[in-house]
């Protein structure tokens, strides 16, 4: 026993402790690094696609209200008119008064013809993508706090051992808290949470253009065929990307999703 002790000096041991907390220090900080900068880049892409699919909305959900129908108003009031003659020759006169504006206030606005079903379909595909929008920035700040809960508490590259000898790296104190905080990381999938960030964006996308779709063809052919066409060339290579990894090892498509 006392010459299995003897293998290592005391200052052997403090260089393994300081090698393997500079290997677990560089590999987190590279991690939370990335992550954090990936993140930044979704916020920024839900922050304006979030803004284009709010303006689409505005003016779309108009359509699902029952507008009142002034012709149609005016229509009632006719018939109305109509119904109360009293026919007494020579006269022929109407017990109901005419049309007027305190007959439309009293009366109240006709409602419109109902909303049809591709107006039902476009407000639905667009509100779901701003939520979906919504909902991968709130998750991505989320992950941002939690990503900076990680760090904090933790020295920095600028700070130094009790001994002054910078190339110790971290104390081993520091080294177990680092790795267990990388433990709960896993253990609680960050990872996977991160990864579904901008799975949320691309649905959100995906049912943006669907909505579009519907919008043009409603409008106009040509217009519909040409936008028809784009989207399902960014469809294609969209799921090109994905699947080629999986039949191609050397493909350079690589994305966590």
């Amino acid at each position: 026993m006392e010459q299995r002790k003897q293998l290592f000096t005391r200052e052997e041991k403090e260089e393994a402790w300081a090698e393997l907390a500079g290997t677990v220090k560089t590999y987190t900080d590279e991690m939370v690094e990335r992550w954090n900068s990936e993140i930044d880049t979704y916020l920024v892409y839900a922050g304006l696609f979030s803004a284009i699919v709010t303006a689409f909305n505005v003016q779309s959900y108009l359509v699902l209200q029952q507008q009142p129908d002034p012709m149609l108003a005016a229509m009632q009031q006719i018939s109305l008119q109509l119904s109360s003659l009293a026919i007494h020759p020579p006269f022929v006169n109407s017990t109901h008064p005419a049309f007027g504006a305190s007959d439309a206030a009293r009366a109240g606005p006709a409602p419109g013809p109902p909303p049809d079903a591709a107006t039902v379909a476009i407000n639905t595909l667009w509100f779901s993508s701003l939520v979906l929008s919504l909902s991968s920035a709130s998750v991505g700040i989320m992950v941002k706090q939690w990503l900076n809960e990680f760090k904090s508490g933790l020295p920095s590259d600028k700070t130094a051992s009790a001994s002054g000898e910078s190339r110790k790296g971290e104390t081993q104190e520091s080294a177990r808290l680092r790795q267990y905080r990388l433990n709960n990381l896993e253990k609680w999938r960050v990872d996977i949470v991160i990864v579904a960030v901008p799975i949320l964006l691309q649905l959100a996308l995906a049912l943006f253009l669907a909505g579009l779709l519907v919008l043009v063809w409603t409008l106009d052919h040509t217009v519909a065929a040409v936008t028809t066409t784009s989207v399902s060339t960014l469809a294609i290579f969209t799921l090109a990307t994905m699947l080629l990894p999986a039949f191609k090892q050397s493909c350079a498509y690589l994305s966590p999703q």
